[in-house]
């Protein structure tokens, strides 16, 4: 389980988390909506330092080691091919296989990874992410620039690792792209939680939090 209790992370004069409290199963697909879910991402990760509160694991603080990241804007060394980035990450995780997942979400290897359309530096983004088969995954924006066929894939794939027993935090600004694929959803607001609605409680968390929480509904 991760425990996220009574984090604050403040940005200038915003605090996009003001005493945020959650218990996240393990083996599990929490989405996270609202405003505040990148920041409370980057907090998870560490790359966001809390005011105040803690992210822990079983007692213990996570370890990056044991996670992986997708950024919402995902950012690649000049230079560097789609190929290249590819048998970088194989040569830390070399029982990584980028073949099945690249059939998948297909990208051209010769291609200059950061002047990649949105489209295709997500797709490879979430590969590599992939391949590197950490057992908490926080995915931010995961779908956001992809076309309608690769975000069903991804989808799918969330589903998939789900059942693999990974635990997914999943922000997305659409409770529509997250119906169907998360076990629980939380709805951040005003720096707090304001809701927590199971997988078959969707349509009344659209009711509930609607655009009031910084998300559209559809």
């Amino acid at each position: 389980m991760i425990t996220i209790d009574a984090l604050r992370i403040c940005d200038g004069e915003r605090t996009p988390l003001d005493g945020v409290t959650m218990l996240l199963t393990a083996n599990a697909v929490h989405g996270i909506a609202g405003e505040g879910r990148s920041e409370l991402l980057r907090a998870v990760y560490g790359l966001a330092v809390p005011e105040s509160g803690s992210v822990t694991s079983g007692g213990h603080p996570l370890r990056r080691r044991d996670m992986a990241y997708l950024e919402a804007e995902p950012r690649f060394w000049p230079g560097l091919t789609a190929g290249d980035c590819l048998g970088l990450v194989r040569r830390y995780h070399p029982a990584s296989d980028p073949a099945p997942l690249l059939r998948r979400l297909p990208v051209p290897p010769a291609a200059e990874a950061a002047s990649m359309p949105p489209n295709e530096r997500k797709r490879l983004a979430l590969i590599l992410l992939l391949m590197q088969r950490k057992r908490v995954l926080l995915l931010d924006e995961p779908f956001c620039g992809l076309d309608a066929e690769s975000v069903f894939v991804v989808q799918q794939l969330i589903l998939q690792l789900g059942c693999e027993g990974r635990t997914l935090l999943v922000a997305a600004d659409s409770l529509a792209l997250l119906d169907g694929i998360c076990d629980d959803l939380y709805v951040l607001g005003g720096g707090q939680v304001q809701g927590r609605y199971e997988h078959y409680e969707f349509q009344r968390a659209i009711r509930e939090a609607g655009s009031a929480a910084g998300f559209p509904k559809k």
